[in-house]
């Protein structure tokens, strides 16, 4: 639930969680006319809210709550992935119940501050303009930080962060006696692609072209646009041999994104370079970055053969292992061979078959 006015945009958003319905309206009363307020009932609907709502720039939460209590959703928080959650100001409304291990407990965990109940109008509104203020302060510097490392494009890292991160990287690999590689993806023609296809159109393929190459590299690696029609992947741990292996992940990517061969429908050609850097003595990471794009390119050669078709072990398997996609260009001829199977189980069931008839070794005792 969310209490809004016509300027909402220029409001804080606060989120109040509290399973009472009177503590809500006491909030809705007392912070309504100042804060873009949104209401949870319980910890789990206001982590629901955090996964999806990102102008939230402060948490307000009841310590006990029936189910999950206020310190499970500051775990959660402190624990995210996101930095934002993690960073996020998270006052506790406190009872009487609630003893000094409890509040050292939260302070533990990365409680902000914390309110007693029955708590003042002049408490809480001074509370939330103070950490409200926080948040947003925190939510433009992760903005700037972003601005400085994200290509505004296609959303993945900018030629300026791949340079630090490449310094980072050969130093690391070299007192570690460990191999780095890198892997550009220069995709020729691209430029005058966008340019055909407009500006609404161009930034949409663009950031498709860099979600779907964000979507497929190992945990370990990073991706970049290193230039106008360049996408360089940084592979910490990978030898030379071990990035052609890796070139193989993108390849269904490519033929998705009608990329993939010079058959495909988009004038664009598309070839991969693979790069060892040397160790780190001085040189400028601009200069072997540039030589790596310079590189002659391996073209994506169109495949004459049919991959091969995955049983069905495997391909539970892959949906196990999240790789759904690349199970779709198999999907028309997997569910061409199951047919037989789905037909005799469709028929089985309207001949009444029972579950146990099909479990012979629930018959041995």
């Amino acid at each position: 639930m969310s209490v809004a006015t016509d300027h909402q945009t220029v409001r804080p958003r606060i989120l109040f969680v509290d399973d009472s319905r009177l503590m809500r309206a006491c909030a809705v009363r007392i912070l309504g006319q100042d804060f873009d307020l949104a209401l949870a009932e319980s910890a789990e609907q206001a982590w629901e809210l955090l996964q999806t709502d990102r102008e939230i720039q402060a948490v307000f939460s009841d310590l006990f709550m029936t189910g999950k209590s206020g310190l499970d959703l500051l775990k959660q928080m402190r624990t995210s992935e996101r930095r934002e959650l993690a960073d996020m100001p998270m006052v506790l409304i406190t009872g009487e119940e609630d003893g000094e291990k409890r509040r050292r407990d939260a302070l533990g965990l990365g409680a902000t501050d914390f309110i007693s109940k029955p708590f003042q109008a002049s408490e809480l509104m001074a509370r939330a303009r103070a950490y409200a203020r926080t948040g947003e302060s925190s939510r433009r510097l992760r903005l700037l930080e972003q601005d400085h490392h994200v290509d505004t494009e296609s959303g993945v890292g900018n030629r300026r962060y791949l340079e630090e991160r490449l310094l980072q990287a050969m130093s690391f690999a070299h007192r570690h006696q460990q191999p780095l590689a890198m892997m550009h993806l220069r995709l020729d023609g691209l430029t005058e692609l966008l340019e055909d296809l407009g500006r609404t159109h161009a930034a949409r393929a663009m950031g498709r072209i860099g979600e779907t190459l964000s979507r497929r590299i190992r945990r370990e690696d990073t991706v970049f646009r290193s230039g106008e029609e360049c996408f360089t992947f940084l592979l910490p741990a990978t030898t030379a041999e071990g990035a052609e292996t890796l070139k193989s992940r993108f390849l269904p990517d490519l033929d998705e994104l009608g990329l993939g061969t010079d058959e495909a429908a988009l004038a664009v050609r598309p070839g991969f370079v693979v790069q060892v850097p040397p160790p780190p003595n001085g040189r400028d990471a601009a200069q072997i970055i540039d030589e790596g794009l310079a590189g002659e390119t391996v073209p994506v050669q169109p495949s004459r053969n049919e991959p091969s078709l995955p049983d069905l072990e495997q391909a539970l398997r892959m949906i196990e292992r999240g790789d759904q996609d690349q199970l779709r260009p198999f999907l028309a001829r997997l569910e061409q061979q199951l047919r037989p199977l789905i037909e005799a189980i469709e028929a089985g069931k309207r001949q009444g078959f029972r579950r146990e008839s099909r479990r012979p070794w629930d018959r041995l005792d």
